[in-house]
């Protein structure tokens, strides 16, 4: 189990810690959640197993997907949503270090710089 907590850290190193609550948890899901004065930080990890395709495997499927509502204000009547996710796929008989490894290697490669780039419309 994840915990009852999750941080996710804002602005970057040094940022600001965000605490989220467990406020969900049901099947092979849970949402986490915070509420702070201008806006709030939800957090939702999922898994599934897919429908198997024509090679018959049914593969697995990890979900982490972060959202932050900025809440409305006199410049911004109707608030705004920032989301950032992630989808990890794998044969459930696969090496899971292995997987492992190329996770952290997206996490890696997702710097300042690279992010920048990719709002940028670079491919």
């Amino acid at each position: 189990m994840l915990g009852d907590t999750l941080t996710v850290t804002l602005d970057g190193s040094g940022g600001t810690a965000v605490v989220t609550s467990k406020i969900n948890q049901d099947s092979y899901a849970a949402e986490y959640l915070n509420k702070g004065a201008t806006y709030e930080i939800r957090v939702r990890v999922r898994h599934s197993k897919e429908t198997p395709k024509a090679d018959g495997i049914a593969y697995d499927r990890h979900n982490v997907e972060f959202t932050q509502y900025v809440y409305p204000t006199a410049s911004l009547p109707h608030g705004r949503t920032r989301q950032a996710y992630v989808v990890f796929r794998n044969e459930p008989e696969d090496d899971l270090a292995a997987c492992t490894d190329l996770g952290e290697a997206l996490t890696f490669w997702l710097t300042d710089v690279n992010i920048l780039k990719i709002f940028g419309w670079e491919s």
